[in-house]
């Protein structure tokens, strides 16, 4: 803890206490009387000098809701606007400022005029109990200065001494995290012993720098290391999944503590008190055993789809080789055809036979006769062909991804469920292939057009161990890609419902909010919403009159055939960009043009790594990004991006998550705005 903490920097400082500097609209705004109480008020002041400078205290507090100490000097068009418009004159010489007593009966006037109460210290104890339960939502002190400003705007206080915040906040950190420090010590012993593991060195490396390290790739040893990884957080995750909530703090505070955590050496991480360690601890295996989640799902459905790319590949390669075999032996089915009319009648059966397949081989009679028949290639075989033969690869990578992680489906008796739970339970016990046998007799859910499919022989009373596995990995990668399986215990991959407020705190909504200071939030939803249902009724009855009056000459309504109206749009004929400048201009790719504004700006500056120390990359590959920035911009992903590009789908995934944030888009949102206003118009 510091003496006084830096809440904010110095130009903002400045915004915030600084005296403002008024336009020539803003003068009009601000330096007028609106109220006859106003008015008696400054009727109240006889001389110039006095009624000047209420005028100006009263502009200058209704546009900052602060009082400020200043000259005539330091402010001459504003007193010249002022002395122009209430005295008629521009000759008054105004100089210094009206004495002590005056100013400060002005400020209580002001403060009576426009329903304000003055910073008291009788004030502190109640602020700093509100910081508090702010820094549990916005553990950032700037975030959370911004919503005490909003609350000393809405309970109408002048906002204090900048000193003054800064003492404000350094007890309330105090008291957070001495609150904070009792709770934790409740943690039981052999927790607390796991922790300080986690923590302290041993050897070269702690074990906290092994476990944030990030996936490098899809490799075996990287997936590997991602599982290990889980497994050895799943203990403390358990523990920190169920402790962390009795800190009533928000998933913004607990991401907060832990990035502090990612950031930063672990030898500065044991520099803290004991209960601050475990705290941080707590805070960091809770989002980090979460991100693992997320690691492990991205390989998963990265894997399962280079797999199907492949038997989609192998499949054509099938087709074509099956197919140029037929069209090789199509003039020996000629040959033949011409031989067997004219053949010599006193052959027997043997020789028959082999002057017959000497012409044209046995084998290729069936798929000749199939052929003819109209019968096309069957890909789907020939996919599960390369499924079966590529068995360890997905026994290697998606097996252990499948067993580390907990789905749940959107629907409660899902049977892609019990197909995942069926593949878990056997393997889970370390049970071999060749001991899964899968008969459908046994209630295993798969369709009757695919029952051949996963069986070897036609014959087989049994499915294939292997082929019905990759048969249950593909459903798992199709409904992920669709949204409807989840892991709740990650981040990106996680039911929409984990995000929701608990029900119970909705009943409490008029509570919460009075507590937080917004108390037109429940009473807003639902007037908002019937207003907004009110005015879309009048619009919808609006619009129908004026298409069946004629009005809207934008509408065509025809009647047809059964008597139903039919309308449709009506489109210019001309265009009107056809004559103008945008014509002669060349068409260019939205990438180049982001790649252009890129390096004109520059705006990759704007990206700056997630870290701020330890890392080997701080620049983002500048491609990379505009591919992550395309992506997320067409909704496609980054592993479509990847599919229809030459960018490496790791590449882009690293570059998403180490460079693509709210904050750094803000800034580049900035700098291209900023550029955009310095262009000549």
């Amino acid at each position: 803890m510091t003496e006084h903490i830096d809440l904010l920097s110095k130009t903002e400082i400045t915004e915030l206490y600084a005296l403002p500097h008024f336009n020539e609209k803003e003068r009009k705004l601000y330096f007028t009387i609106e109220s006859e109480e106003e008015s008696r008020a400054l009727n109240l002041y006889s001389n110039f000098k006095t009624r000047v400078y209420f005028i100006l205290q009263l502009g200058y507090f209704k546009a900052k809701h602060r009082f400020f100490d200043f000259v005539f000097e330091d402010i001459p068009a504003d007193v010249e606007y002022i002395l122009f418009h209430f005295v008629k004159s521009k000759e008054i010489a105004l100089a210094g400022q009206p004495s002590r007593h005056s100013i400060s009966e002005q400020k209580r006037t002001i403060l009576q005029l426009l329903d304000y109460r003055d910073w008291s210290p009788l004030y502190q104890h109640s602020i700093e109990l509100y910081i508090s339960e702010l820094l549990r939502y916005y553990p950032k002190s700037h975030s959370a200065l911004r919503q005490l400003l909003s609350y000393f705007d809405r309970q109408q206080i002048v906002v204090p001494s900048y000193r003054t915040l800064q003492n404000l906040f350094t007890k309330a950190y105090a008291a957070e995290e001495k609150r904070i420090n009792q709770l934790i010590s409740s943690i039981p012993d052999h927790k607390q012993q796991l922790l300080s593991v986690l923590i302290n060195r041993e050897g070269n490396e702690s074990p906290l720098n092994i476990i944030r390290g990030d996936q490098k790739d899809f490799n075996y040893t990287a997936v590997r290391t991602e599982i290990d990884k889980a497994e050895s957080l799943a203990d403390l995750y358990e523990f920190a999944k169920k402790f962390l909530p009795t800190l009533k703090l928000s998933k913004n505070a607990i991401r907060y503590c832990a990035d502090i955590v990612e950031q930063y050496a672990a030898f500065r991480l044991r520099r803290l008190s004991k209960p601050q360690q475990f705290f941080h601890a707590l805070c960091f295996i809770y989002h980090c055993y979460q991100k693992i989640m997320d690691n492990l799902i991205t390989s998963f459905v990265y894997h399962t789809h280079m797999l199907l790319e492949a038997g989609k590949s192998y499949a054509e390669v099938k087709m074509m080789e099956h197919s140029a075999a037929l069209v090789v032996e199509f003039p020996k089915l000629a040959q033949f055809l011409e031989w067997f009319p004219v053949r010599d009648k006193g052959l027997s059966h043997e020789e028959l036979n082999q002057i017959a397949y000497s012409i044209l081989p046995k084998e290729q009679f069936s798929a000749l006769a199939l052929f003819l028949k109209g019968n096309t290639f069957d890909k789907t075989a020939s996919k599960w062909e390369f499924y079966l033969k590529s068995s360890r690869l997905f026994s290697l990578y998606l097996r252990p991804i499948l067993l580390a992680i907990e789905f749940s489906h959107y629907k409660k008796n899902s049977k892609l469920m019990d197909l995942i739970h069926l593949l878990k339970s056997h393997y889970g016990r370390g049970k071999n292939p060749s001991q899964f046998k899968l008969a459908d007799e046994f209630g295993i859910t798969v369709p009757k057009r695919m029952r051949r499919y996963l069986k070897r022989k036609a014959s087989d009373r049994f499915i294939d161990p292997y082929l019905f596995e990759f048969f249950v990995y593909q459903k798992v990668c199709h409904q992920i890609d669709r949204g409807f399986l989840c892991c709740n215990e990650s981040i990106s991959y996680c039911d929409i419902d984990q995000d929701l407020v608990d029900d119970a705190l909705v009943n409490d909504v008029e509570k919460i909010a009075a507590e937080l200071g917004y108390p037109k939030i429940p009473i807003y939803c639902d007037e908002r919403l019937e207003d907004a249902i009110k005015q879309l009724d009048e619009a919808w009855d609006v619009t129908t009159e004026n298409i069946h009056l004629g009005y809207n000459t934008g509408l065509k309504m025809e009647e047809t055939k059964t008597g139903e109206m039919e309308w449709s749009l009506l489109y210019d004929s001309s265009e009107p960009l056809e004559d103008t400048f945008f014509k002669t201009l060349p068409q260019s790719e939205l990438a180049n043009v982001i790649m252009f504004m890129g390096e004109r700006i520059p705006l990759w500056k704007s990206f700056t790594h997630l870290k701020d120390r330890y890392v080997k990359r701080k620049k983002p590959v500048t491609l990379a990004l505009n591919g992550c920035l395309m992506s997320e911009a067409f909704g496609g992903g980054e592993l479509k991006m990847a599919e229809m590009s030459d960018l490496n789908f790791n590449l882009l995934r690293s570059t998403r998550e180490d460079f693509i944030r709210i904050s750094t888009l803000c800034a580049a949102n900035d700098r291209t705005s900023n550029y955009i206003h310095s262009l000549p118009r």
